[in-house]
């Protein structure tokens, strides 16, 4: 019995072990069937793929933007810390229109804004006013290198005026306006494309013209220094000045995240023909950031920066007391942080 027994005993190991194997084998090639049904659906996939983008119409225009309204209210009732009461509403606009087909490119920037601020005990006044057009048309010399042409238009749309005296706003004159300043942009360089957020434009033949059209502005000297004539009279030259140099641009627009997006750009200009000599290794720098957070669909939070060094503009500075002592070049800065409604197209 015990021989039996162990008899068995192995014979059923023996048959469980056989199926083992049997499952191990069937399900090994069932694997590799598996895999190689995988590997024909994804050629085909890629090759209907292939299919459908040669196919599909290219996409020679690309149009987008943003629009937001933000509003600032400031309300003070016994507040022994102090502060002044205040209300501020800024527009802001973004359009941009881009070609590509073949060879060509075409990129088209508007950045529009506008925006008012009350002080309690002041009238209305602007604290922010920019119209800035920017084009550059490229052909292209390499994968990543252009050819190119860029133009760039920045002006504002109202009177600006001087507040750092104390004198009643009636009583003071108007520091710009439309085409009061206006800096025109135009030169023929390279443009080296990184990635398709980020380029850098390089110019060795750049033309820089400034147009002050209101003579009670030019007469201020603030933009184009006047001229002197043999007799010491200040006479001004069309209110326009040219310029003719090398200019660095570089441009970063991205989606950081599905609801942040930033913009930034960088010029900075070398005039090579400054009647001043001494003048002409100083750099003019024009850097813009945007940085627009959507906090819904509809709300959302604008920074805007800009910095500006320009030793042709002069600031006129004011001793402890207010009063104006002399006019100097200085760095410039402005920031802009608004909350409101706000919408991407």
């Amino acid at each position: 019995m015990n021989k039996q027994l162990f008899l068995l005993v192995l014979i059923a190991f023996s048959i469980s072990a056989i199926a083992q194997n049997n499952t191990l084998e069937t399900k090994t090639k069932e694997l590799a069937t598996a895999k190689a049904s995988m590997e024909a659906a994804k050629a085909k996939v890629d090759a209907l793929s292939a299919d459908v983008a040669s196919l599909t119409p290219p996409i020679i225009w690309k149009k987008g933007g943003f629009g937001a309204l933000n509003f600032n209210s400031l309300g003070l009732t016994n507040w022994a810390a102090g502060g002044v009461e205040s209300n501020s509403i800024t527009a802001l606009r973004n359009i941009f229109r881009n070609y590509k087909k073949d060879k060509v490119s075409w990129v088209n920037n508007l950045d529009l804004a506008y925006g008012l601020i009350q002080n309690a005990g002041q009238g209305i006044r602007k604290n922010e006013d920019k119209i800035d057009l920017f084009s550059k048309v490229g052909y292209q010399a390499s994968k990543k290198l252009n050819y190119a042409a860029l133009a760039n238009l920045k002006t504002q749309f109202a009177e600006g005026f001087d507040f750092t005296e104390d004198v009643p706003d009636e009583d003071r004159d108007a520091i710009s306006n439309i085409f009061a300043p206006a800096t025109v942009l135009a030169s023929l360089g390279l443009d080296y494309n990184f990635t398709d957020y980020f380029s850098i434009y390089l110019s060795p033949a750049t033309g820089k013209f400034t147009i002050v059209a209101n003579d009670s502005i030019a007469g201020q000297d603030i933009y184009i220094p006047s001229s002197v004539d043999e007799n010491g009279k200040r006479y001004y030259e069309n209110n326009f000045r040219s310029e003719f140099g090398a200019l660095f641009n570089a441009r970063f627009k991205k989606d950081l995240t599905e609801r942040i997006n930033l913009a930034s750009t960088l010029n900075l200009f070398n005039n090579f023909t400054d009647v001043n000599t001494d003048n002409r290794k100083n750099v003019d720098v024009n850097w813009e950031t945007m940085v627009n957070m959507k906090v819904t669909d509809y709300i959302g939070i604008s920074l805007y920066t800009n910095l500006i060094h320009d030793d042709d503009i002069d600031i006129q500075l004011h001793d402890d007391a207010g009063n104006p002592t002399y006019s100097a070049a200085r760095t410039q800065f402005k920031r802009l942080l608004g909350v409101g409604f706000s919408y991407k197209f």
